[in-house]
């Protein structure tokens, strides 16, 4: 039966951590990691990562056509980690220069990455699986200055409202703790 679980939260607050103990009695899991990796920080981050995982759950490295990705893997659960991350190589991917970057063209980015994200809600639709995709919350910070970080916040912020909407349940972590933001059958 289908279910989709949001859970979203600051940096460092257990998302991952989080997400990983829902699926933790699954007997399939498709982890989709989005993360790549650009320095020997985030390697060690990733590694981090790919050790704390149950060595039965199957990795896919991925950050775009993630509905092909389901297609590829079409059975079990399935673990996003992180929607924050995909964004971030999605916008990268369609502009690598954001500093003079006009409304028209970021409004063109957030409408390609909303696209991808409608594809991935239907899929996982279609193929009626239980998901668990974490986001970070970008609504309790400063406000970015320059300009890529404001667009990111905008994009990212009314995509998490986007995705809470399609999700059955969402969940806020913080300092390691749930906050249940919407329950299953609750709007």
């Amino acid at each position: 039966m289908a279910h989709r679980i949001l859970i979203t939260g600051g940096v460092r607050s257990g998302k991952s951590r989080a997400a990983e103990q829902r699926l933790a009695g699954s007997e399939r899991v498709l982890y989709i990691a989005t993360a790549r990796c650009l320095d020997a920080e985030m390697e060690r981050r990733i590694q981090r990562h790919r050790q704390a995982r149950p060595a039965h759950w199957v990795t896919a490295e991925a950050s775009s056509h993630l509905s092909a990705v389901l297609e590829a893997h079409p059975e079990g659960d399935v673990l996003l980690d992180c929607v924050s991350n995909m964004v971030t190589n999605l916008m990268l991917d369609a502009e690598p220069v954001y500093d003079s970057l006009s409304n028209d063209r970021a409004e063109e980015i957030e409408a390609m990455i909303g696209r991808e994200f409608d594809e991935l809600m239907d899929a996982l639709e279609r193929q009626d699986r239980r998901a668990v995709l974490v986001t970070n919350e970008v609504g309790l910070g400063l406000v970015a200055p320059y300009r890529m970080g404001r667009v990111f916040t905008d994009i990212l912020g009314r995509l998490n409202q986007r995705l809470a909407a399609r999700c059955d349940e969402v969940c806020l972590m913080a300092c390691g703790l749930p906050l249940t933001l919407k329950a299953p059958g609750g709007e």
